[in-house]
């Protein structure tokens, strides 16, 4: 009895630690495919209010030839079921937790996502690529095509400013405090601290490595790189490393206790709830 207790034992430990090997922030975490896609799954964004995540999806195909214009396609993942987003060439979406309310960039102005419907609602004919809402500001940030310029438009005049210290923007966050971070043209991933002009740069990341950032629910800054997850402080140049991956990033969204990576063909989820 006490031989095949142990032994039941034994089998247990293996499978926890197979199930629950990945690290993040000093914590156990379960990963498991929660997407298999023809494609490169981009531009996540966790819905809290209504467990739905966003993501563009990239024909690899267009985007490794530049003589065409990449393809991509705009969809959201409800209760396991990818549904697109039609009628619109979305590049990038964004949610407004606090007003319930979603958010789509496309290459001809800024959309309203209600239902599977979508409602233009300002800066008609402008190519946007990243949006983000802040969650305690009227103001939207977007990064406009071809020049790739950061602006902060108010979503109810749509007046915009453009962001002036801040030369492209091919990834952009703000956090609570106004502090905005970002990487431009492959370079390196900078912080612009809310009154001043001068951009920081992080130390310890290399050059074309980061992938994506995402707000958690401690308003942490996280970034997605080719070799790990990292939290950016605002008081710090030292990024603080959380996870360590065995696959290049594409995406990353973080929310209810739960990390989404993606990378070619595969969106996954990170939990700890069975570990």
């Amino acid at each position: 009895m006490e031989v095949k207790m142990l032994l039941l034992l034994v089998i247990i430990t293996a499978v926890y630690a197979e199930n629950c090997s990945y690290i993040f922030d000093k914590a156990n975490y379960h990963k498991h495919e929660i997407l298999k896609a023809d494609g490169l799954p981009t531009n996540l964004v966790y819905n809290p209010n209504t467990k739905d995540l966003h993501f563009t999806l990239i024909d690899i195909e267009t985007l490794q030839n530049d003589n065409v214009q990449t393809k991509m396609d705009q969809y959201v993942l409800s209760e396991g079921v990818a549904i697109k987003i039609d009628e619109i060439n979305g590049q990038a979406a964004a949610v407004d937790v606090k007003n319930d309310k979603v958010y789509i960039a496309s290459d001809k102005g800024l959309y309203t996502l209600e239902g599977n419907e979508t409602k233009l609602i300002g800066l008609n004919d402008e190519d946007i690529v990243q949006v983000f809402k802040p969650a305690n500001s009227d103001e939207i940030y977007t990064v406009l095509f071809p020049d790739s310029e950061v602006y902060a438009v108010d979503l109810k005049t749509f007046d915009r400013r453009r962001i002036e210290n801040i030369p492209c923007a091919f990834i952009v966050i703000v956090d609570e405090d106004g502090n905005i971070f970002y990487e431009c043209d492959s370079k390196y991933v900078k912080m612009l601290l809310r009154g001043f002009q001068e951009a920081i740069e992080f130390v310890g990341i290399p050059k074309n490595s980061a992938r994506a950032l995402a707000l958690d629910d401690k308003n942490r800054v996280i970034l997605a790189a080719n070799d790990g997850v990292y939290w950016l402080k605002a008081d710090s140049i030292i990024p603080k490393k959380l996870m360590d991956l065995d696959f290049v990033p594409s995406g990353i969204a973080v929310g209810d206790n739960k990390i989404f990576l993606s990378t070619s063909g595969h969106i996954y989820e990170f939990s700890s709830d069975d570990c």
